[in-house]
C-alpha cells in the first residue's frame, strides 16, 4: 500500500476511537451528576427524617429563646425561734397579729402554766408563705429577746415531679377504663372494667392527696415559735417561790427514783458479795474448829495419864 494512504487512514481510526469513548462517557457523567441531587431527597419508600423541635413552626429552640425551661425547684422551708418575753400570753397575741399580716395561719398552740397561774411558756406552730419567711423572722424577733433561731431547707423537686407524673399516668388510665366501660359488650367485661377502675381511682386519690400536702409544704414555710418567761436565777430555773417549791418536791422524787435505780443496779453485786463473804466465814470457822480439836486432844491425854498415877515398876 502507498505510504500516503496509510497515513491518511490512521487519523480516521483515531477520530473514530475518540468519538466512541466520548459517547460512552456521556451516560456515565449524567448518572454521576444526578446522584448528589437525589441523595438529599428521600425515596418513595423511605420514611422522612425527623424534624427537630426548633424546625417546627411556632416552636422556638432553647438557644433562640434564651429562657430556662428547667423544672422549678421545690423546697420545703422550716424554722425555729426561741424568744424570751416577760408575758407569754401577751406575746402570743402579737405573734398572731404578725402571722395574720403576713397572710399566714396558726397551725397549733400550746401553753404551759406556772404555779401561780401565769403563763410560764407558750409554743406556737405557724405557717407563712415561703417567700415571706425572712420577713416573718424579722418581725417575730421584735416580740422579745431572741435566745436562739434556726432555719432548714429540703429540696423535694424530684419527689414532686414523680408524684405529678404518676398522677397524670393514672388519670389517663382512669379515662381509658371509663371509655372501656362505656363500650363494654358483655356483663363480664363491664364488671372487670369497674373493678380495675375502682382500684385505679383509689390509687389516684391517694397520690393526689400526697401531692397536695407536698405542694402545701412547699408553698408555706413552717415556723415553731417558743415564748418563755425569764428565770429569776442567773443560770435559769424556777421563776418564783412556788415554782421553786414544786421544783424541790420534784427533785426529791427524782432523787428517790435515782436511789431505787441505783439499788437495782447494785443488788446483784451485793448478793454476790454476800455469798462470797458467807463462804469465807464458813471456811474460817471450820479451820478454827479443826485447830481447836487438834489442840484439845494432847491436853486430854495428859490429864488422863496424870489422873491414873505413876506407872507400876516391873518385877
Amino acid at each position: 500500500m502507498h505510504p500516503r494512504r496509510l497515513s491518511a487512514r490512521r487519523p480516521r481510526r483515531t477520530y473514530a476511537a475518540l468519538l466512541t469513548a466520548a459517547l460512552l462517557l456521556i451516560p456515565l457523567s449524567a448518572c454521576t451528576g444526578a446522584e448528589p441531587a437525589d441523595s438529599g431527597a428521600p425515596s418513595s419508600g423511605a420514611a422522612p427524617a425527623p424534624r427537630s423541635a426548633s424546625s417546627e413552626p411556632g416552636v422556638a429552640s432553647d438557644e433562640a429563646s434564651g429562657q430556662d425551661v428547667s423544672t422549678e425547684r421545690s423546697v420545703i422551708r422550716t424554722g425555729e425561734l426561741l424568744i424570751e418575753v416577760s408575758d407569754p400570753s401577751g406575746a402570743m397575741d402579737r405573734v398572731r397579729a404578725i402571722v395574720t399580716d403576713l397572710d399566714g395561719t396558726i397551725e397549733s398552740e400550746h401553753v404551759q402554766r406556772s404555779g401561780d397561774g401565769a403563763n410560764a411558756e407558750a409554743s406556737m406552730t405557724v405557717r407563712v408563705p415561703s417567700q415571706r419567711l425572712d420577713d416573718a423572722f424579722s418581725e417575730l424577733a421584735g416580740v422579745g429577746s431572741v435566745v436562739s433561731q434556726s432555719r432548714s431547707a429540703v429540696d423535694v423537686t424530684a419527689e414532686r415531679v414523680d408524684l405529678q407524673a404518676r398522677v397524670e399516668a393514672l388519670e389517663r388510665s382512669v379515662q381509658r377504663l371509663t371509655d372501656l366501660m362505656s363500650g363494654a359488650a358483655t356483663t363480664g367485661e363491664l364488671i372487670e372494667a369497674e373493678s380495675a377502675l375502682a382500684e385505679r381511682q383509689q390509687e389516684l386519690d391517694g397520690l393526689r392527696a400526697q401531692l397536695e400536702v407536698l405542694e402545701g409544704q412547699v408553698d408555706e414555710a413552717t415556723v415553731t415559735v417558743t415564748l418563755s418567761a425569764p428565770s429569776a436565777l442567773p443560770g435559769g430555773g424556777p421563776a418564783n417561790f412556788w415554782e421553786g417549791l414544786l421544783t424541790g418536791f420534784a427533785s426529791m422524787g427524782a432523787a428517790a427514783s435515782g436511789a431505787l435505780v441505783l439499788l437495782g443496779v447494785l443488788l446483784p453485786w451485793l448478793l454476790l458479795g454476800a455469798l462470797g463473804a458467807g463462804a469465807a466465814w464458813f471456811a474460817v470457822r471450820r479451820t478454827r474448829r479443826r485447830r481447836t480439836r487438834l489442840t484439845a486432844e494432847p491436853a486430854s491425854e495428859t490429864r488422863r495419864r496424870s489422873s491414873s498415877g505413876p506407872p507400876e515398876p516391873e518385877p
